[in-house]
């Protein structure tokens, strides 16, 4: 169960508190305060008065302590549903996953701000601590309670097994390594398979070409590529269209200028009409010159344009804010 919901928004800001590092060791019964020492230590680490202040919702200023408090009651009215769920014993808490989570999410002495490749608490926060512990054909009342990343709570209110290849699609969608067609679960398409959408590749692919489409391993910094959704990094570095400061993937997104006006254009006969070259009558097409070797000469040419420049993959690169980011990040009952 991979469910975080972020429990503030914040811009960036300096740096400048000398509040104590908060000591991390977590457990259900403490987890609000936990979460909340975390939050306003970051929160006074990082960003302004202003921002706490609206965060908070007051108008005064508020003490690093004071916000501990006022944080910790507001997730204290969202677990509710889950301590239930922990004392019937559907849900369990996971100590080390809260624990590992929050560390991450500290930000560093002087430091609100850095440049990585991936977020610090990217993979310590990728789980969430509420696991489900109810098993498939057990009664549940609430989606997280269910065991498994492949099972969901029915509307009959019992843990089921998310559908697989073949099998009607679920209100909750299909089983890993599946996706939804037409109301039916399909299996998601290997190296080399025939796709229309990304959705249909499986993990690590996405969906290459125009009209013949197959599904192709995303391509790595450096390697060539036709739009972002085609990199690792999610991010491809365009060119240029020639004679202009259109950016472009390929070829096919800069298109033309017309030799009499630079308007922009895809064909000839977008830059004005012709006239058949038996008879000299106007045409726009050749089907409208009848008879033999009787064409549309068009006087006026469209002159494509070329997607010109190194266009390839760009390396993951990202702005960590732990005044924005990281807060927002902190993991909420589900």
């Amino acid at each position: 169960m991979n469910s975080r919901i972020a429990i503030v928004m914040l811009l960036v800001a300096g740096c400048g508190s000398d509040s104590s590092k908060p000591s991390v060791g977590a457990n259900k019964d403490n987890v609000c305060s936990q979460i909340a020492a975390v939050a306003c230590y970051d929160l006074y680490q990082c960003c302004s008065e202003g921002q706490i202040e609206s965060y908070l919702h007051v108008a005064d200023p508020r003490t690093e302590d004071e916000c501990t408090a006022d944080v910790s009651r507001l997730c204290e009215q969202k677990i509710g549903i889950v301590d239930a769920s922990i004392t019937a014993g559907h849900v369990t808490f996971d100590s080390k996953i809260m624990n590992a989570c929050l560390t991450a999410l500290i930000a560093p002495d002087n430091a609100c701000s850095t440049v990585s490749e991936m977020l610090p608490w990217t993979a310590a926060c990728m789980d969430s601590a509420w696991v489900g512990a109810v098993g498939t054909g057990a009664a549940c009342s609430y989606g997280f309670e269910c065991a498994g990343t492949d099972t969901y709570c029915a509307p009959n209110r019992v843990c089921t097994a998310l559908p697989t290849d073949g099998m009607v699609c679920s209100q909750a969608g299909c089983a890993t390594g599946a996706y939804c067609a037409n109301g039916t679960c399909r299996a998601q398409v290997a190296t080399g398979g025939m796709c229309n959408t990304n959705q249909q590749c499986q993990k690590g692919l996405y969906c290459s070409g125009n009209q013949t489409r197959t599904c192709a391993p995303l391509r790595g910094p450096g390697e060539t590529c036709t739009g972002s959704q085609s990199c690792k990094s999610n991010q491809c570095l365009p060119g240029t269209c020639s004679g202009s400061t259109n950016t472009c993937f390929a070829d096919t997104d800069c298109g033309g200028r017309c030799s009499n006006n630079q308007q922009g254009c895809q064909m000839d006969r977008d830059c004005g009409n012709g006239t058949c070259s038996v008879g000299g009558t106007t045409c726009q097409n050749a089907n409208q010159c009848t008879g033999v070797g009787n064409t549309c000469v068009f006087p006026n040419t469209c002159t494509l344009s070329s997607c010109v420049g190194n266009v390839v993959c760009a390396d993951t690169q990202l702005t960590v804010d732990y005044c924005n980011g990281a807060v927002s990040s902190l993991p909420n009952p589900p």
